[in-house]
């Protein structure tokens, strides 16, 4: 829901085409969307970032990530692939992309989020590409993959760090943890 105009931000019309049908109202986030600024300063002193002790669940994400580390850093993204892993371990320690573990997964058919959550018997609540209904399924997804394929724990030092279609993984290792849906 941040502040986004049509007229004065780059975008694809294709995504713009697709959002509009899923029920984004594009005049409501120019006319009273979030600060960027306000956000990432909020973000920052909130305690959910620089936090080791916090989970990030995501799905496909490394768009997702770099656009908050550019918030954050307020500044350009790093060209080197390894330079962006720096980042993403430093502001974001615990991060699990549902897409990077659906991969050691030899009998789940690849492809997104809604293919996923059918083939696990995870119902979505509200519409596809809305920020809460995404959000919901991309966690309910995770805790069912864990708990299916996982046996409810994951070997951090395989699947902590890593981003689907990015290599350079952060190298330190950690221990397994044992995950339940809150």
């Amino acid at each position: 829901n941040f502040k986004f105009s049509l007229k004065e931000d780059m975008y694809a019309q294709d995504s713009i085409d697709l959002l509009t049908h899923s029920g984004i109202n594009f005049e409501a986030h120019n006319d009273r969307g979030i600060d960027l600024a306000h956000f990432a300063e909020l973000l920052m002193s909130s305690g959910v970032v620089l936090n080791s002790d916090v989970g990030w669940i995501s799905f496909h994400s490394g768009y997702d990530f770099g656009y908050l580390i550019n918030l954050l850093t307020c500044q350009d993204l790093p060209q080197a692939e390894s330079e962006f892993f720096d980042l993403l371990h430093t502001y974001f320690p615990c991060v699990y992309d549902v897409k990077y573990l659906v991969e050691c997964c030899d009998s789940l058919k690849k492809g997104g989020l809604n293919q996923l959550a059918e083939d696990l018997h995870v119902e979505r609540i509200g519409p596809m590409h809305q920020a809460g209904s995404d959000s919901l399924l991309t966690c309910q997804t995770f805790f069912k993959l864990i708990r299916t394929f996982f046996e409810n724990k994951l070997d951090e030092e395989k699947f902590c760090g890593y981003l689907y279609g990015l290599s350079d993984p952060p190298p330190d290792v950690r221990g397994d943890r044992t995950y339940s849906q809150f």
